[in-house]
């Protein structure tokens, strides 16, 4: 007991010296942080009209806040359940709605959205936009908050997000929605983490498939500590995301993330309270030099890890495979968003994820945004009543979850042949809708779980800031 103590009181006292230098990291570059600050702050002022609706749906709409976190865990540090940010928003648990029939219906599709902040100031009412556009068509919208550095690094991160996602596929249908009907969506560092979810996920399967074929019965050491399955969930959304780590390194430096700071968050200690705290800080000061620390949170360089790993178990003949022949199989349905103008992550980044997912045979739809910003999809856009954004996700969780087979791709995809086109061109913004892989399998049709149509018309979805204010407001805007 007393070994037990005085090793809970080492790890508290490390964790402590790893915060207090992540901070430091964070004021040695003051200035800098500052600077973006105060353009965050213009621009937030510009766009007052649009917040104060924002503000007011927030706290005045169908929605409940609901701990997702380990309830015997509060405490361990002080903190208590009301601080935790193991909370997640749930949208539309309370709003009816009726499917093209006009029937009413009690299970409604689910969308997890993740909210970015550049890991440092994400927060879980950044996407109550999305929530308003999508609820008043039947989509129950949960936004789950997760902890920022420099209170812990990626893999704390990544623990928050997946556990969330446990959550939702065990509780979800308490709340009136489907659990068999769950899409995963995110935006910038949040559709990071959600990759980084997707492809541990699709690791630790292959993982458990190697070990069933040696015989093995040991718990062995998993990337994540969900049960869940990745092919649990009908799809995932990536927009503006960085999949490459790696080659965003200088991006991030030139938006303020100095490579100090870089390495705090993707490779220092792991802000997580469990046993593997100290091979964390084993590996962390063994490899934070070097490429394979990003490269272990980079979803580019997963995905090719889960190639490797599936011809692994491929070629040992291991007859416990089960019935998946592909590594297809094995992940969700993907769709990769991005827009031309985005300049805080490029369009580059998608374009190189989508060859990678072509080249390993993945399929996968895209949809590229002429002239759009890094913030346009969640902010500006939806301010001014455009709702392309919300509409695609919409159109994209009605294809996966319906079972009517009736949802075209041609608002996605188009030939995989666009893609070399689209490298030599998209400098032009002569961008179009691109896709890679079409998978056009359809189920067997059930119009019972069929959706009404988006319609762009409704109320809900009017502008709610003048023009003027946003073409200024885009001048500060900071990301």
């Amino acid at each position: 007991m007393t070994s037990k103590t005085h090793r809970h009181t080492l790890l508290t006292k490390q964790e402590n010296n790893t915060r207090q230098k992540r901070i430091w990291d964070l004021l040695r570059h003051l200035p800098t942080f500052m600077f973006r600050f105060l353009r965050l702050l213009s621009f937030v002022f510009f766009l007052l009209p649009a917040f104060a609706v924002f503000l007011y749906h927030y706290f005045a709409c169908d929605r409940i806040a609901v701990y997702y976190g380990v309830k015997d865990a509060i405490g361990e540090n002080g903190e208590r359940m009301f601080l935790s940010r193991h909370y997640l928003d749930m949208y539309g648990s309370r709003t009816t709605y009726a499917n093209d029939n006009g029937e009413t219906k009690k299970k409604k599709p689910v969308v997890i959205f993740l909210t970015g902040g550049a890991w440092i100031i994400g927060y879980r009412m950044w996407g109550c936009l999305l929530a308003r556009a999508l609820v008043p068509f039947g989509i129950l919208v949960i936004i789950p908050d997760y902890r920022n550095f420099p209170k812990v690094n990626i893999k704390g991160m990544v623990d928050d997000v997946d556990m969330s996602i446990q959550w939702v596929l065990d509780h979800v249908e308490e709340y009136g929605g489907d659990r068999n009907r769950v899409v995963l969506v995110g935006q910038s560092a949040g559709a990071h983490i959600g990759g980084v979810v997707v492809a541990k996920k699709v690791l630790d399967w292959i993982q458990q498939h190697q070990k069933a074929g040696e015989g093995s019965t040991e718990e062995d050491c998993r990337h994540l500590k969900s049960t869940y399955s990745p092919q649990q969930l009908c799809g995932f959304i990536t927009t503006s995301s960085p999949h490459n780590l790696v080659t965003m390194r200088s991006v991030f430096h030139r938006h303020g993330l100095s490579a100090s700071v870089q390495r705090s968050i993707f490779g220092g200690i792991s802000g997580s309270n469990d046993d593997d705290l100290i091979d964390d800080i084993v590996k962390s000061v063994a490899t934070s030099d070097d490429m394979d620390v990003f490269e272990e949170w980079s979803p580019y360089h997963l995905v090719k890890k889960c190639q490797t790993d599936y011809i692994c178990l491929i070629s040992e003949g291991n007859a416990n495979r089960s019935s998946i022949d592909q590594l297809k199989d094995i992940f969700p349905k993907l769709c990769v968003i991005h827009g031309t103008s985005d300049k805080t992550v490029p369009v580059e980044e998608a374009i190189e994820f989508l060859s990678l997912l072509s080249n390993l045979q993945i399929p996968a739809l895209s949809k590229m945004y002429p002239g759009w910003s890094h913030t346009d999809p969640i902010l500006e856009k939806p301010m001014l009543g455009n709702h392309l954004y919300h509409r695609d996700i919409y159109e994209l969780v009605r294809r996966w979850t319906d079972s009517s087979g009736t949802v075209s791709d041609d608002r996605f995809a188009i030939c995989n042949d666009n893609i070399e086109r689209y490298k030599s061109e998209h400098k032009s913004e002569s961008a179009e809708n691109i896709g890679i892989v079409d998978d056009s399998s359809k189920e067997e049709e059930d119009d019972d779980f069929n959706l009404i149509p988006f319609d762009e018309t409704h109320c809900i979805l009017r502008p709610i800031c003048p023009r003027s204010l946003v073409e200024i407001a885009r001048v500060c805007n900071p990301f």
